[in-house]
């Protein structure tokens, strides 16, 4: 896996299934009379079908869960389902081959946010809007609302609906709550808050950890930073704009932060953060939200059960990432419907609680399971997500994005190793890019 994780962050997920008898997040059942003539409930059996549907998606470990799991689905609705799992690498480009020739091969795919803009004006995908209305499929407690707003409206394009979400990834801040309580210090909300216990521990010779090195994490640092400061990378218009007086500001703050990291924390990734806290040599750091599982694990971790989670530091209020894998249609699916009530079935609050109870790095972006005491007790960095995405905003998803996170990435960094003054390094990128967005 790349290390590049703006949008995959160095992990690859699962999905578990719920319970249902034909119709998606429900389990049916029939009364049936013994030869004595007492009753009891049985589970319904699932009509047969010559359906089989073709899913893509990553793999790795999570899809092998998956393909297990699938068993349950199969069984309760008689619908057969095949897994194409392959090297993420692959993974786009063997599905747009596959949609753009209309060959019908998949009937469920799994994206993400970033590739939506793209499949949507090559005409790949069917929009979910009417399908989601059909109880049928997707069973009486589907619940649509409890989907995460911030998520929902990133698939939307043209007030169609596109996707239904899935997993989730966001950086947190996190923090040895021993430590700070022997240094009498309260957990950061702000970002004065966060400069006076990185520059408290700094002076004592830690600091926070960042994933400071170049790249896509900085980046996906600065773009919740810039959010919650109210601030953006484009104009009303559309147009790039980085050289505003809201974007300088929170530039000048990462300036500040990175200058009470801990030592050699300029350097690391997020793999790095999230050691130097397991191991309880940083008393507070910026990381991943899948790697957290890491922290908890008795075994392995020093700190567990000893840490807090919370959003980034804010300067006017809370925001989170969105970086999201969703099931999506594809246009030229063969069993459409079928295919939609599989995808109904896969976010069922059902499902996404079975799925976080067996691996808690997945995180479902179900709102009714970001404060779930059986999965908190598992995960206890959901409620931090669930607040994180009150507010939620995406990484740039223009066709030029990469080369303004390369830009960001290589500026921050510069920031960091050589002071370069912030105001000076957004009129560069701003110079250099302005014409292709």
């Amino acid at each position: 896996m790349s290390r590049i994780k703006l949008s995959l962050m160095g992990l690859s997920f699962t999905l578990l299934l719920s319970a249902c008898s034909g119709a998606a997040g429900t389990t049916g059942t029939a009364k049936t009379t013994g030869n004595e003539g007492a009753s009891k409930d049985a589970p319904k059996p699932a009509a047969k079908s010559d359906v089989q549907l073709t899913i893509s998606r990553w793999a790795g470990p999570h899809a092998d869960d998956q393909a297990e799991l699938l068993k349950e689905f199969e069984k309760e609705t008689g619908i057969k389902v095949k897994m194409d799992a392959i090297d993420f690498g692959q993974l786009k480009q063997k599905q747009s081959l596959n949609m753009s020739g209309q060959t019908g091969q998949y009937d469920l795919i799994w994206a993400q946010e970033a590739w939506l803009g793209d499949y949507v004006k090559s005409g790949f995908l069917a929009p979910l809007d009417d399908l989601i209305k059909d109880t049928t499929l997707t069973g009486s407690n589907f619940d649509f609302a409890d989907y995460n707003p911030s998520v929902i409206k990133t698939f939307t394009v043209d007030n169609k609906l596109y996707g239904l979400p899935n997993f989730e990834q966001t950086p947190l801040l996190v923090y040895n709550k021993e430590m700070l309580q022997a240094e009498g210090l309260q957990p950061p909300k702000t970002w004065d808050d966060i400069l006076k216990v990185s520059k408290h521990f700094f002076d004592k010779g830690t600091g926070i950890g960042i994933p400071g090195k170049q790249g896509s994490a900085s980046v996906s640092i600065y773009t919740i930073l810039n959010h919650s400061n109210d601030s953006n990378y484009f104009d009303k218009s559309g147009k790039l704009a980085l050289a505003t007086p809201a974007n300088i500001e929170t530039m000048e703050f990462w300036k500040k932060l990175a200058a009470t990291s801990a030592k050699g924390s300029t350097t690391w990734w997020w793999d790095e953060v999230t050691k130097g806290l397991q191991f309880g040599q940083i008393p507070i750091g910026i990381t991943q939200s899948g790697l957290l599982s890491q922290l908890e694990d008795k075994e392995k971790s020093k700190v567990a059960g000893k840490l807090g989670y919370a959003p980034l530091p804010y300067n006017k209020h809370e925001a989170g990432l969105i970086n999201v894998w969703s099931w999506c249609l594809p246009k030229d699916s063969k069993h459409p419907k079928e295919a939609f009530q599989l995808a109904a079935w896969l976010t069922s609050k059902t499902t996404e609680k079975k799925l976080s109870l067996k691996n808690s790095s997945h995180i479902s972006l179900r709102q009714s399971l970001f404060n779930d005491s059986e999965l908190v007790s598992k995960a206890p960095w959901l409620p931090a997500v669930g607040a994180a995405l009150k507010d939620g905003v995406t990484a740039p998803l223009q066709p030029n994005a990469p080369k303004l996170i390369e830009a960001l990435g290589n500026g921050m960094s510069s920031i960091i190793v050589t002071g370069a003054d912030p105001k000076q390094i957004l009129e560069k990128i701003q110079a250099d890019l302005a014409a292709s967005f």
